[in-house]
């Protein structure tokens, strides 16, 4: 439930600072060439470089990949060097507003935040690799049916909105297209799933594996939309079922080989610690910037008072909201679409209670 502010605590910040800090974060994308001309004894060189803006702190989750994780990457990026082609990157993006955290199911200023940060990430790696990067969303739509329910409606909603937004923003060149799971998951039917459960069924019965297993039951505590009225036995049922189903159509995934026939570079919204089998050579990014690993589909966009004057792209989840004091931002004509007139500001409730503490400790005087 959203927590409102009380009106003499609320965030004060203008409709003119707040238009200010939004028109900052819309970066426009740098021109890119579809192809240069890389002589055979730079490629290795300028992979490198490449790699390294790609793996820049800004907007990279955790460490820098190392070992084979580091040679699986290097080699995807190596191929397209050698070509001269901008570098391939099919990211891993949510199919719907989390509905038990937003209030509609369309893109928002989280996905205005992402989207811009994406843009960012093309032009750091234009500076040093001229064609740069092309991304491609992946949309994880049969995965969210399986293992959430969701029904087609929120998705189409969202995908299509988010779809808009990319050319409203003039994002076009950089995130090349869309795709969604569901137009090659039916070949999962082809045996893996069955082989899946198996596997999956063994990887759950080792003691091990339990706190893993226990963290994706919390993961689905936060994104399981359930029905009304069940005991408190019956949704926990629920949430481990839904963990199950997740390990299951993770694994047919990747015992179906799609994920290595697939030529471009793999990235994903995630640190690798929400699966029961991390991914092999994959990208790890932020999504918002600021070193927030937040997935812009697991809240609603605001922006945060940082309390160094600064107002910083922020994701308001479930949790956050109760820790925060928000006051909404009306009027804005940045963005030409439905739900972008209006924004929320935010701060923790801990820089609002700090002067009435401040103000009641017992002060020492001089003897």
């Amino acid at each position: 439930m959203r927590k409102e502010s009380p009106s003499n605590a609320q965030p004060e910040v203008s409709q003119a600072a707040v238009a200010d800090a939004l028109r900052a974060l819309w970066v426009e994308p740098v021109d890119a060439p579809g192809r240069i001309a890389v002589a055979e004894e730079r490629v290795d060189e300028l992979t490198r470089t490449t790699l390294d803006a790609m793996l820049t702190r800004r907007f990279r989750i955790g460490k820098k990949p190392s070992g084979e994780e580091h040679d699986l990457i290097f080699g995807h990026i190596r191929r397209y060097v050698r070509r001269g082609r901008p570098v391939q990157v099919a990211l891993g993006y949510g199919p719907l507003k989390n509905p038990n955290t937003t209030r509609q199911s369309r893109a928002d200023w989280a996905d205005f935040f992402a989207l811009a940060n994406l843009c960012r990430w093309h032009n750091k790696v234009a500076e040093v690799y001229a064609p740069s990067l092309r991304v491609k969303l992946l949309f994880d739509d049969s995965t969210a049916r399986m293992v959430l329910g969701a029904p087609r409606s929120r998705i189409k909603s969202y995908i299509g909105s988010l779809r808009r937004l990319i050319g409203v923003l003039g994002y076009r060149s950089v995130i090349v297209g869309t795709m969604r799971q569901s137009t090659f998951a039916w070949l999962f039917h082809l045996g893996f799933y069955q082989w899946a459960r198996r596997r999956v069924r063994r990887w759950e019965q080792d003691p091990k594996n339990q706190p893993l297993i226990d963290r994706m039951v919390e993961y689905a505590r936060r994104n399981l939309a359930l029905p009304f009225g069940l005991d408190e036995e019956a949704r926990e049922r629920r949430y481990r079922e839904a963990g199950h189903r997740f390990r299951v159509y993770w694994e047919a995934l990747a015992l179906s080989g799609i994920p290595r026939l697939n030529t471009r570079l793999i990235a994903m919204y995630l640190d690798g610690t929400q699966h029961h089998r991390p991914q092999r050579g994959a990208l790890h990014l932020h999504s918002l910037g600021g070193g927030q690993m937040t997935q812009p589909w697991q809240g609603e966009g605001a922006l945060l008072d940082n309390g160094h004057g600064k107002l910083v792209p922020f994701a308001l989840t479930a949790a956050r909201r109760d820790r925060m004091e928000t006051r909404d931002v009306d009027g804005l004509a940045l963005v030409p679409m439905e739900g972008f007139e209006r924004i929320e500001v935010c701060r923790e409730a801990e820089q609002v209670a700090e002067p009435a503490k401040e103000a009641a400790r017992p002060r020492r005087h001089a003897a």
